[in-house]
């Protein structure tokens, strides 16, 4: 059994078309300064990573100027061609989670209080709601964006809220730590919730009309540990999670139909898994992260979405100098899987079919990457450094 309380991170699943522009550009990039963080969601704690350098970024999210040696500098909007910082320490606010909806690019901001919002056309950063205490857990689909916050389940839509967020569910910020994965279609939301005994926890679902009160409705319980999990956008197909630790009883990955209720019993897709955590859904796949936490063994693996499949490494070779190391985040879009790697600092893709050689490293030089989002032509995602910043690369 598990009893490590990891951090969450955030699954995006986006139909885009693969954008492969500028795929061999990022080999002449600047290299960053150590401190450059990466995007996973850490509820146990958002500490900042290494102190990070001066930088030309301003508040707005734009740059000025060009960058010194070393330093990483600020974006120019609408151009992805380099890695660089789209939001510093000041403007990210401590970033917990990421994800792109529609034309923007929106994280929480656990100090900050907030909910921000890019325009990556213009490199604007602004709030899209400026108050909601220490939100985390992000998810978003068909325009809308969900939270978990200290005092609830919220939601927005994307393009704006000017009346203010609206409450999904009320609850209390211990309520909210045990929360271990939110997902959406733009119907219901989605989550997880742990509890210490590793005997009942909890998948849960709450249509976004109407909200559901004090009675979400129970989809599975006792679950063990459970952890990342990932929908289907739209009307029909699945919800996926995972429970996570190892063994027979622990290391699985479940399915759901979305039109199921309480009184049917959830597919394991595949068990005997070594401590999975996030999840994502592709057209005709199921991904997911693993890390022991015992050591630095950890990777990807994927299998087809079918009723019990064989699980298989994403990416079985990966360059020395570059491993897969505390693999986190993990985000979908088009036939491409996005993650990053917490324990080195990069962000990598893969085909979701999966990789005939090395991941492509898109971004490197990160402290502590939580949390990856792919928009447009650009990656992003949440680096520790300095406190926590946004940082984009070329995908």
């Amino acid at each position: 059994m598990d009893a490590a309380r990891r951090g969450e991170g955030l699954v995006a699943v986006r139909g885009c078309s693969r954008i492969a522009a500028r795929r061999g550009a990022f080999v002449a990039v600047v290299a960053l300064l150590p401190g450059l963080p990466g995007c996973y969601i850490d509820l146990d704690g958002l500490s900042g990573g290494a102190e990070d350098g001066s930088s030309t970024s301003t508040g707005s999210g734009t740059g000025t100027g060009s960058p010194a040696p070393g330093d990483p500098g600020g974006c120019a909007p609408g151009d992805c061609s380099v890695q660089c910082v789209v939001a510093g320490p000041e403007a990210a606010g401590a970033p917990a989670a990421i994800a792109a909806v529609g034309p923007h690019v929106v994280w929480t901001s656990r100090a900050g209080d907030r909910v921000s919002r890019l325009d990556p056309a213009t490199g604007t950063v602004e709030d899209l709601v400026p108050f909601t205490p220490r939100p985390g857990l992000l998810a978003a689909a068909e325009g809308i964006a969900v939270w978990v916050a200290d005092d609830g389940l919220w939601w927005c839509p994307a393009d704006g809220c000017p009346a203010g967020a609206t409450s999904l569910l009320a609850f209390g910020p211990a309520d909210a730590a045990a929360v271990r994965g939110l997902a959406t279609d733009g119907r219901h939301v989605y989550w997880t919730r742990d509890e210490e005994s590793g005997t009942a926890g909890e998948l849960l679902r709450c249509p976004v009309a109407g909200g559901c009160g004090a009675a979400p409705e129970l989809l599975a319980p006792a679950q063990s540990h459970p952890r990342g999990v990932a929908v289907t956008p739209g009307g029909a197909g699945d919800v996926v999670w995972v429970q996570r630790g190892t063994g027979a009883a622990f290391g699985k990955l479940l399915r759901l139909d979305k039109g199921a209720t309480s009184a049917v019993m959830p597919t394991q897709i595949a068990v005997l898994l070594d401590y999975p955590d996030r999840v994502a859904l592709g057209a005709g796949e199921v991904l997911w992260t693993w890390t022991d936490p015992g050591g630095a063994a950890g990777g990807v693996s994927r299998c087809d979405l079918a009723a019990s499949c064989a699980a298989e490494a994403l990416a079985p070779q990966t360059e020395p100098a570059r491993p897969l190391r505390e693999p986190a985040a993990l985000a979908i879009d088009g036939a491409d899987a996005y993650w990053v790697n917490r324990g080195g600092g990069t962000v990598m893709r893969c085909p979701t079919a999966g990789c005939s050689g090395y991941p492509e490293v898109l971004a490197e030089g990160l402290t502590r990457p939580s949390a990856v989002a792919v928009q447009g032509a650009c990656v992003y995602a949440v680096d520790e450094a300095g406190g926590g910043r946004v940082v984009r690369a070329p995908r």
